[in-house]
């Protein structure tokens, strides 16, 4: 698969500061980006986007749905989703017997611009294999 214009990321995170600055760096590297604060509004946006989104990058803990919940209930809809954890506690998303699958990954914040850009697109190769042109 390839893509005709920027693949779709949504960016879920309750801190405002973590979601703009994932965002920024997504936008400068040529996606597009769609965001929500909450599990349950990242429900409403991908329901309402009418557009294919092809990764889902999400903060672990979030109240009232974690990223896990939330990730599950995306893939289960839309099984090709890719999903990135951003976490400040990595050992709680083992903890729970998680084990990463195919399609996920994850980092722990804080993370860089470059260490996001690369689990992007490694999460998301060949599907990038003509867009967007890589700058890291």
């Amino acid at each position: 698969m390839t893509l005709d214009a920027p693949p779709v990321v949504l960016v879920v995170d309750d801190d405002p500061g973590q979601v703009a600055i994932v965002t920024s760096v997504l936008k400068k590297a040529g996606f597009r980006v769609l965001s929500a604060s909450s599990g349950l509004a990242a429900l409403d946006v991908a329901g309402d986007s009418g557009v294919k989104i092809y990764l889902l990058v999400t903060d672990l803990n979030m109240p009232n749905m974690s990223g896990l919940a939330l990730a599950a209930e995306l893939v289960s809809k839309h099984a090709e989703l890719k999903v990135l954890y951003l976490t400040a506690h990595a050992n709680e998303l083992f903890r729970q017997a998680h084990v990463l699958k195919a399609h996920e990954a994850f980092l722990e914040k804080p993370v860089s611009a470059h260490g996001l850009l690369e689990a992007v697109y490694f999460l998301l190769q060949p599907a990038l294999s003509t867009f967007p042109e890589r700058t890291t």
